[in-house]
Protein backbone atom coordinates (compact mmCIF):
# COMPACT_ATOMS: atom_id res chain seq x y z
CA UNK A 1 0.00 0.00 0.00
CA UNK A 2 1.55 3.35 -0.91
CA UNK A 3 2.16 5.97 1.15
CA UNK A 4 0.78 9.14 0.88
CA UNK A 5 3.09 12.21 0.46
CA UNK A 6 3.04 14.79 3.29
CA UNK A 7 3.92 18.37 2.80
CA UNK A 8 6.63 19.35 5.09
CA UNK A 9 5.27 22.17 7.67
CA UNK A 10 5.20 25.70 6.83
CA UNK A 11 7.77 26.45 9.32
CA UNK A 12 10.39 24.32 7.41
CA UNK A 13 9.79 26.00 4.19
CA UNK A 14 10.46 29.49 5.58
CA UNK A 15 13.87 28.36 6.66
CA UNK A 16 14.37 26.74 3.27
CA UNK A 17 13.38 30.04 1.74
CA UNK A 18 15.58 32.08 3.97
CA UNK A 19 18.99 29.54 3.24
CA UNK A 20 18.34 29.72 0.02
CA UNK A 21 18.50 33.92 0.30
CA UNK A 22 21.50 33.56 2.27
CA UNK A 23 23.34 31.31 -0.31
CA UNK A 24 22.89 33.64 -3.28
CA UNK A 25 23.81 36.88 -1.22
CA UNK A 26 27.01 34.54 -0.36
CA UNK A 27 27.90 33.69 -3.76
CA UNK A 28 27.41 37.62 -5.39
CA UNK A 29 30.34 38.54 -6.11
CA UNK A 30 31.60 41.80 -3.94
CA UNK A 31 30.45 45.20 -4.61
CA UNK A 32 33.12 47.71 -6.24
CA UNK A 33 33.73 50.77 -3.86
CA UNK A 34 32.77 54.39 -5.48
CA UNK A 35 36.32 55.65 -6.97
CA UNK A 36 38.48 58.16 -4.37
CA UNK A 37 38.41 61.82 -6.04
CA UNK A 38 41.71 63.00 -7.18
CA UNK A 39 43.24 65.26 -4.33
CA UNK A 40 43.12 69.09 -5.33
CA UNK A 41 45.81 70.61 -6.75
CA UNK A 42 48.05 72.34 -3.62
CA UNK A 43 47.14 76.32 -3.64
CA UNK A 44 43.96 75.35 -6.32
CA UNK A 45 40.89 77.66 -5.15
CA UNK A 46 37.93 75.97 -4.03
CA UNK A 47 34.94 74.73 -6.63
CA UNK A 48 33.04 77.75 -7.50
CA UNK A 49 29.69 77.89 -5.74
CA UNK A 50 26.02 79.78 -6.36
CA UNK A 51 26.11 83.22 -4.28
CA UNK A 52 22.95 83.79 -2.76
CA UNK A 53 21.25 87.11 -3.80
CA UNK A 54 20.87 89.91 -1.52
CA UNK A 55 17.91 90.83 -0.86
CA UNK A 56 16.05 93.76 -2.37
CA UNK A 57 15.46 96.56 -0.38
CA UNK A 58 11.43 97.26 -1.14
CA UNK A 59 9.90 100.81 -0.82
CA UNK A 60 6.20 101.27 -0.34
CA UNK A 61 5.10 104.16 -2.53
CA UNK A 62 1.98 106.25 -1.62
CA UNK A 63 0.64 109.09 -4.02
CA UNK A 64 -2.18 110.03 -6.34
CA UNK A 65 -2.58 107.73 -8.90
CA UNK A 66 -6.05 108.58 -10.14
CA UNK A 67 -8.34 112.21 -10.69
CA UNK A 68 -6.89 115.97 -10.63
CA UNK A 69 -3.12 114.46 -9.29
CA UNK A 70 -2.32 112.76 -12.25
CA UNK A 71 -1.36 115.64 -14.41
CA UNK A 72 1.96 115.41 -11.47
CA UNK A 73 1.91 111.91 -10.54
CA UNK A 74 1.96 110.09 -13.85
CA UNK A 75 5.32 112.00 -15.04
CA UNK A 76 6.65 111.48 -11.45
CA UNK A 77 6.27 107.22 -11.33
CA UNK A 78 8.14 107.72 -14.66
CA UNK A 79 10.82 109.78 -13.71
CA UNK A 80 11.02 107.16 -10.49
CA UNK A 81 11.43 104.30 -12.52
CA UNK A 82 13.32 105.57 -15.09
CA UNK A 83 15.74 106.13 -12.10
CA UNK A 84 15.16 102.78 -10.82
CA UNK A 85 16.34 101.20 -13.81
CA UNK A 86 19.20 103.11 -14.19
CA UNK A 87 20.54 102.09 -10.32
CA UNK A 88 19.55 98.75 -10.93
CA UNK A 89 21.47 97.91 -13.71
CA UNK A 90 24.63 99.00 -12.11
CA UNK A 91 23.88 96.30 -9.34
CA UNK A 92 21.70 98.77 -7.33
CA UNK A 93 22.85 99.91 -4.14
CA UNK A 94 25.81 97.83 -2.11
CA UNK A 95 24.53 94.54 -4.44
CA UNK A 96 20.80 95.35 -3.41
CA UNK A 97 18.78 96.26 -6.18
CA UNK A 98 15.58 98.71 -5.19
CA UNK A 99 12.28 97.32 -5.68
CA UNK A 100 9.10 99.88 -4.88
CA UNK A 101 5.56 98.82 -4.21
CA UNK A 102 2.90 101.39 -5.36
CA UNK A 103 -0.44 102.61 -3.71
CA UNK A 104 -3.28 105.33 -4.54
CA UNK A 105 -4.26 107.42 -1.88
CA UNK A 106 -7.10 109.34 -3.48
CA UNK A 107 -5.95 112.33 -2.62
CA UNK A 108 -7.05 111.04 1.09
CA UNK A 109 -5.14 110.97 4.29
CA UNK A 110 -7.35 107.91 5.53
CA UNK A 111 -6.30 105.94 2.61
CA UNK A 112 -2.95 106.91 2.67
CA UNK A 113 -2.64 105.57 5.95
CA UNK A 114 -4.42 102.91 5.46
CA UNK A 115 -2.00 101.83 2.55
CA UNK A 116 0.77 102.39 4.94
CA UNK A 117 -0.51 100.11 7.11
CA UNK A 118 -0.65 97.27 4.77
CA UNK A 119 2.43 97.93 3.27
CA UNK A 120 4.11 98.16 6.63
CA UNK A 121 2.76 94.97 8.59
CA UNK A 122 1.73 92.76 5.71
CA UNK A 123 4.33 94.05 2.65
CA UNK A 124 7.17 94.51 5.35
CA UNK A 125 8.58 97.15 3.34
CA UNK A 126 11.89 98.82 4.11
CA UNK A 127 10.88 102.13 3.83
CA UNK A 128 7.53 104.46 2.93
CA UNK A 129 8.24 107.16 0.48
CA UNK A 130 5.35 109.64 -1.25
CA UNK A 131 2.59 112.44 -1.44
CA UNK A 132 1.39 114.90 -3.28
CA UNK A 133 -1.52 116.45 -0.90
CA UNK A 134 0.01 118.20 2.05
CA UNK A 135 -2.26 116.72 4.24
CA UNK A 136 -1.73 113.10 3.14
CA UNK A 137 2.26 113.56 3.97
CA UNK A 138 1.65 115.32 7.18
CA UNK A 139 -0.69 112.15 8.04
CA UNK A 140 2.12 109.66 6.45
CA UNK A 141 4.78 111.82 8.59
CA UNK A 142 2.66 111.19 11.98
CA UNK A 143 2.18 107.55 10.92
CA UNK A 144 6.10 106.93 10.00
CA UNK A 145 6.86 108.43 13.53
CA UNK A 146 4.26 106.46 15.78
CA UNK A 147 5.47 103.44 14.17
CA UNK A 148 9.62 104.05 13.91
CA UNK A 149 9.63 103.79 10.03
CA UNK A 150 11.78 106.43 7.91
CA UNK A 151 9.25 108.21 5.59
CA UNK A 152 11.04 110.21 2.32
CA UNK A 153 7.83 112.85 1.44
CA UNK A 154 8.04 113.76 -2.40
CA UNK A 155 5.67 115.83 -3.91
CA UNK A 156 4.03 117.11 -0.78
CA UNK A 157 4.91 120.76 -0.42
CA UNK A 158 3.88 122.27 2.93
CA UNK A 159 6.61 123.75 4.92
CA UNK A 160 5.66 122.21 8.36
CA UNK A 161 6.18 118.64 6.96
CA UNK A 162 9.75 119.30 7.61
CA UNK A 163 10.25 122.11 9.56
CA UNK A 164 7.09 122.77 12.29
CA UNK A 165 6.54 119.21 12.59
CA UNK A 166 9.65 118.04 11.84
CA UNK A 167 11.09 114.64 13.58
CA UNK A 168 13.70 112.29 12.85
CA UNK A 169 11.90 109.82 10.76
CA UNK A 170 10.68 112.28 7.77
CA UNK A 171 12.91 113.93 4.98
CA UNK A 172 11.86 115.41 1.76
CA UNK A 173 13.12 114.92 -1.61
CA UNK A 174 12.06 118.01 -3.28
CA UNK A 175 11.70 121.84 -2.51
CA UNK A 176 9.02 123.07 -0.12
CA UNK A 177 6.86 125.74 -0.09
CA UNK A 178 8.94 128.48 1.82
CA UNK A 179 11.81 127.87 -1.38
CA UNK A 180 9.24 128.25 -4.47
CA UNK A 181 7.03 131.10 -2.49
CA UNK A 182 9.57 133.26 -1.70
CA UNK A 183 11.68 132.84 -5.43
CA UNK A 184 8.12 134.16 -6.70
CA UNK A 185 7.82 136.35 -4.33
CA UNK A 186 11.50 137.99 -5.54
CA UNK A 187 11.05 137.83 -8.75
CA UNK A 188 7.13 139.65 -7.99
CA UNK A 189 9.54 142.47 -6.03
CA UNK A 190 11.89 142.86 -8.64
CA UNK A 191 9.49 142.95 -12.21
CA UNK A 192 6.11 143.84 -10.78
CA UNK A 193 6.03 147.09 -8.95
CA UNK A 194 2.09 147.39 -9.23
CA UNK A 195 1.36 144.56 -7.53
CA UNK A 196 0.69 146.23 -3.64
CA UNK A 197 -3.22 145.09 -3.55
CA UNK A 198 -3.85 141.63 -3.70
CA UNK A 199 -7.06 138.90 -3.93
CA UNK A 200 -5.95 135.28 -3.22
CA UNK A 201 -7.50 132.21 -4.50
CA UNK A 202 -6.03 128.97 -2.97
CA UNK A 203 -7.84 125.17 -1.90
CA UNK A 204 -8.74 125.27 1.38
CA UNK A 205 -6.37 122.51 2.75
CA UNK A 206 -2.99 122.53 4.27
CA UNK A 207 -0.63 123.31 0.73
CA UNK A 208 -3.18 126.67 0.01
CA UNK A 209 -2.87 128.06 3.74
CA UNK A 210 0.73 127.62 3.97
CA UNK A 211 1.14 129.39 0.14
CA UNK A 212 -0.90 132.26 1.58
CA UNK A 213 0.93 132.19 4.80
CA UNK A 214 4.19 132.28 3.20
CA UNK A 215 3.81 134.17 0.08
CA UNK A 216 2.54 137.13 1.99
CA UNK A 217 4.69 137.05 5.04
CA UNK A 218 7.45 137.76 2.58
CA UNK A 219 5.87 140.74 0.38
CA UNK A 220 5.20 142.19 3.81
CA UNK A 221 8.48 142.09 5.27
CA UNK A 222 9.99 143.07 1.55
CA UNK A 223 7.04 145.68 0.53
CA UNK A 224 5.11 147.13 3.78
CA UNK A 225 2.31 148.42 1.90
CA UNK A 226 1.15 145.37 0.14
CA UNK A 227 -2.26 144.27 1.59
CA UNK A 228 -4.93 141.24 0.89
CA UNK A 229 -8.15 143.04 -0.33
CA UNK A 230 -9.87 139.53 -0.22
CA UNK A 231 -9.28 135.98 -0.19
CA UNK A 232 -11.18 133.03 -1.70
CA UNK A 233 -10.64 129.21 -0.54
CA UNK A 234 -12.65 126.84 -2.97
CA UNK A 235 -12.24 123.36 -1.51
CA UNK A 236 -10.13 120.81 -3.14
CA UNK A 237 -11.22 119.40 -6.05
CA UNK A 238 -13.92 122.14 -6.90
CA UNK A 239 -15.13 121.99 -10.55
CA UNK A 240 -17.17 125.04 -10.88
CA UNK A 241 -15.23 128.27 -10.20
CA UNK A 242 -17.61 130.49 -11.54
CA UNK A 243 -18.94 132.09 -8.04
CA UNK A 244 -15.97 133.17 -7.57
CA UNK A 245 -14.63 134.69 -10.61
CA UNK A 246 -17.82 136.95 -10.47
CA UNK A 247 -16.43 137.52 -6.85
CA UNK A 248 -12.45 138.46 -8.28
CA UNK A 249 -14.16 140.55 -10.97
CA UNK A 250 -16.15 142.88 -8.75
CA UNK A 251 -13.03 143.74 -6.66
CA UNK A 252 -11.85 145.34 -10.10
CA UNK A 253 -10.04 148.50 -8.98
CA UNK A 254 -9.61 148.23 -5.68
CA UNK A 255 -6.75 144.88 -6.52
CA UNK A 256 -4.01 144.83 -9.16
CA UNK A 257 -2.81 141.39 -8.73
CA UNK A 258 -3.97 137.51 -7.96
CA UNK A 259 -2.34 135.36 -5.83
CA UNK A 260 -3.31 131.57 -6.21
CA UNK A 261 -1.96 127.94 -5.60
CA UNK A 262 -4.66 126.21 -7.39
CA UNK A 263 -2.61 123.35 -8.61
CA UNK A 264 -3.42 120.18 -11.03
CA UNK A 265 -6.55 119.44 -13.22
CA UNK A 266 -8.08 122.11 -10.87
CA UNK A 267 -5.72 124.61 -11.81
CA UNK A 268 -6.16 123.79 -15.57
CA UNK A 269 -10.20 124.14 -15.04
CA UNK A 270 -10.64 127.54 -13.32
CA UNK A 271 -8.47 128.85 -15.95
CA UNK A 272 -10.32 127.84 -18.41
CA UNK A 273 -13.81 129.08 -16.61
CA UNK A 274 -11.97 132.38 -16.39
CA UNK A 275 -10.73 133.11 -20.18
CA UNK A 276 -13.85 133.77 -20.83
CA UNK A 277 -14.42 137.04 -18.02
CA UNK A 278 -11.00 138.05 -19.55
CA UNK A 279 -10.22 138.10 -15.29
CA UNK A 280 -6.25 137.89 -16.64
CA UNK A 281 -5.93 140.95 -18.52
CA UNK A 282 -7.72 142.72 -15.64
CA UNK A 283 -5.13 141.48 -13.28
CA UNK A 284 -1.46 140.16 -12.98
CA UNK A 285 -1.68 136.86 -12.14
CA UNK A 286 0.95 135.31 -10.26
CA UNK A 287 0.53 131.32 -10.08
CA UNK A 288 2.58 128.63 -7.98
CA UNK A 289 2.42 126.21 -10.71
CA UNK A 290 1.00 126.97 -14.23
CA UNK A 291 4.36 127.54 -15.74
CA UNK A 292 4.84 123.62 -14.94
CA UNK A 293 4.54 121.92 -18.34
CA UNK A 294 2.13 119.35 -16.20
CA UNK A 295 -0.41 122.08 -16.52
CA UNK A 296 0.60 124.44 -19.40
CA UNK A 297 0.28 120.99 -21.97
CA UNK A 298 -3.44 120.61 -20.75
CA UNK A 299 -4.17 124.66 -21.28
CA UNK A 300 -2.58 124.91 -24.68
CA UNK A 301 -3.28 128.29 -26.32
CA UNK A 302 -5.69 128.63 -22.82
CA UNK A 303 -2.25 128.98 -20.77
CA UNK A 304 -2.78 132.28 -19.06
CA UNK A 305 -0.43 134.76 -20.95
CA UNK A 306 1.84 137.02 -18.98
CA UNK A 307 0.89 134.93 -15.49
CA UNK A 308 4.18 135.02 -13.36
CA UNK A 309 5.34 131.74 -11.59
CA UNK A 310 7.87 129.31 -11.01
CA UNK A 311 7.42 126.39 -12.80
CA UNK A 312 10.45 123.24 -13.28
CA UNK A 313 13.35 124.30 -16.14
CA UNK A 314 11.63 124.62 -19.51
CA UNK A 315 13.76 121.59 -20.82
CA UNK A 316 11.38 121.71 -23.81
CA UNK A 317 13.21 125.12 -24.75
CA UNK A 318 16.02 124.61 -27.55
CA UNK A 319 18.42 127.23 -25.81
CA UNK A 320 18.02 125.76 -22.38
CA UNK A 321 19.75 122.19 -24.28
CA UNK A 322 21.94 123.92 -25.84
CA UNK A 323 23.63 125.58 -22.41
CA UNK A 324 23.42 122.44 -20.68
CA UNK A 325 25.02 119.22 -22.45
CA UNK A 326 24.21 117.09 -18.87
CA UNK A 327 20.66 118.32 -19.33
CA UNK A 328 19.85 117.96 -22.67
CA UNK A 329 21.64 114.15 -22.53
CA UNK A 330 18.93 113.23 -20.09
CA UNK A 331 15.73 115.05 -21.62
CA UNK A 332 16.76 112.39 -24.75
CA UNK A 333 17.21 109.59 -22.71
CA UNK A 334 13.57 110.20 -21.08
CA UNK A 335 12.24 110.65 -24.34
CA UNK A 336 13.59 108.06 -25.44
CA UNK A 337 11.91 105.66 -22.81
CA UNK A 338 8.53 107.38 -22.91
CA UNK A 339 7.83 107.94 -27.14
CA UNK A 340 8.89 111.51 -26.74
CA UNK A 341 7.33 113.20 -24.00
CA UNK A 342 8.86 115.65 -22.45
CA UNK A 343 10.14 115.83 -18.61
CA UNK A 344 8.10 117.86 -16.19
CA UNK A 345 8.22 118.79 -12.86
CA UNK A 346 7.00 115.56 -11.56
CA UNK A 347 9.39 113.93 -13.79
CA UNK A 348 12.25 115.58 -12.32
CA UNK A 349 10.54 114.73 -8.51
CA UNK A 350 10.23 110.77 -8.83
CA UNK A 351 13.64 111.15 -10.39
CA UNK A 352 15.52 113.02 -8.17
CA UNK A 353 13.81 111.14 -4.98
CA UNK A 354 15.43 107.93 -6.38
CA UNK A 355 18.67 109.08 -6.13
CA UNK A 356 18.19 110.97 -3.11
CA UNK A 357 17.75 107.55 -1.15
CA UNK A 358 20.20 105.49 -3.39
CA UNK A 359 22.58 107.69 -2.08
CA UNK A 360 21.08 108.24 1.53
CA UNK A 361 21.96 104.35 2.06
CA UNK A 362 24.92 104.23 0.27
CA UNK A 363 25.99 106.33 2.99
CA UNK A 364 24.43 104.18 5.74
CA UNK A 365 26.37 100.92 4.17
CA UNK A 366 22.77 99.33 3.21
CA UNK A 367 21.03 99.99 6.53
CA UNK A 368 17.59 100.87 6.31
CA UNK A 369 17.15 101.03 10.04
CA UNK A 370 15.41 104.74 10.62
CA UNK A 371 18.47 105.36 13.17
CA UNK A 372 21.17 105.24 10.20
CA UNK A 373 19.06 106.88 8.26
CA UNK A 374 18.61 110.12 10.44
CA UNK A 375 22.05 109.69 10.99
CA UNK A 376 23.36 110.35 7.48
CA UNK A 377 21.05 112.94 7.20
CA UNK A 378 21.57 114.60 9.71
CA UNK A 379 25.24 115.38 8.76
CA UNK A 380 23.85 116.42 5.41
CA UNK A 381 24.95 115.95 1.84
CA UNK A 382 24.50 117.11 -1.64
CA UNK A 383 23.68 115.09 -5.64
CA UNK A 384 24.29 116.28 -8.47
CA UNK A 385 21.57 116.30 -10.61
CA UNK A 386 21.24 116.67 -14.50
CA UNK A 387 19.47 120.13 -13.87
CA UNK A 388 21.72 121.61 -10.76
CA UNK A 389 22.70 120.33 -7.32
CA UNK A 390 20.13 119.65 -5.10
CA UNK A 391 21.50 120.07 -1.29
CA UNK A 392 19.73 117.59 1.38
CA UNK A 393 20.25 119.97 4.50
CA UNK A 394 20.94 118.19 7.74
CA UNK A 395 19.19 120.52 10.22
CA UNK A 396 15.85 119.65 8.90
CA UNK A 397 16.18 116.60 6.65
CA UNK A 398 14.91 118.92 3.56
CA UNK A 399 15.99 119.12 0.08
CA UNK A 400 17.11 122.31 -1.34
CA UNK A 401 16.87 122.58 -5.43
CA UNK A 402 17.61 125.22 -7.88
CA UNK A 403 14.31 127.13 -8.79
CA UNK A 404 13.52 128.75 -11.57
CA UNK A 405 10.86 132.02 -12.22
CA UNK A 406 9.75 132.71 -15.81
CA UNK A 407 6.33 134.26 -17.44
CA UNK A 408 4.05 132.47 -19.79
CA UNK A 409 3.41 132.97 -23.10
CA UNK A 410 1.27 131.12 -26.01
CA UNK A 411 3.38 131.03 -29.08
CA UNK A 412 1.17 132.06 -32.85
CA UNK A 413 0.46 128.32 -33.32
CA UNK A 414 -1.19 127.79 -29.54
CA UNK A 415 1.60 126.06 -28.20
CA UNK A 416 2.46 127.49 -24.78
CA UNK A 417 6.19 127.89 -23.17
CA UNK A 418 7.49 130.24 -20.71
CA UNK A 419 10.24 133.24 -21.34
CA UNK A 420 12.10 135.47 -19.40
CA UNK A 421 14.19 132.59 -17.07
CA UNK A 422 15.79 133.00 -14.23
CA UNK A 423 17.11 131.05 -11.71
CA UNK A 424 18.09 130.96 -7.98
CA UNK A 425 19.07 128.13 -6.07
CA UNK A 426 16.76 126.65 -2.93
CA UNK A 427 19.42 127.61 -0.57
CA UNK A 428 19.88 131.62 -0.93
CA UNK A 429 16.18 132.11 -0.21
CA UNK A 430 15.21 129.30 2.32
CA UNK A 431 14.52 129.89 6.19
CA UNK A 432 17.51 129.21 7.90
CA UNK A 433 18.13 126.22 10.24
CA UNK A 434 17.62 128.57 13.50
CA UNK A 435 14.37 129.82 12.00
CA UNK A 436 13.74 126.46 11.65
CA UNK A 437 14.19 125.77 15.38
CA UNK A 438 12.44 128.29 16.25
CA UNK A 439 9.23 127.41 14.55
CA UNK A 440 9.64 123.70 15.78
CA UNK A 441 10.34 125.18 19.20
CA UNK A 442 7.18 126.79 19.16
CA UNK A 443 5.08 124.41 17.86
CA UNK A 444 5.97 122.28 20.97
CA UNK A 445 4.42 125.49 23.00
Amino acid sequence: MHQRFRFPPAWCLLAMVAALAVLVVACRPPARPPPTPAPAPVGAPPPPTRPTPAPPIRIGEINSYSGLATVYTFPYREGLRMALEEINEKGGVLGRKIEFIFRDDKLRADEAVKAAQELVFQEKVDLLVGCISSSVGLALSEFAKANKVFYFATHCQTSRLTWDLGHEYVARTTNNVNQYVRALAKRVLEDYPQCKRWLSINQDYEYGRAVHEEFFEYMKKHRPETTVVAEYWPRLGETDHTAYITAMLAQEGKADCILTSLWGGQSVTFIKQANPYALFKKFQLVHASVGNLDELGPLGKEAPVGAVTPPFIPTYLPEVLQADPKLAEWVKRYKDRTGGEEPTTGSSFGYATVYIIAETLKRTNGSTKPDDIHRVLREGFSVQMPWGEVVMRGCDQQALPPIWTAVVDVRPDGTPYVRDIKAVHGKDVVRSCDEVMELRAKAKR
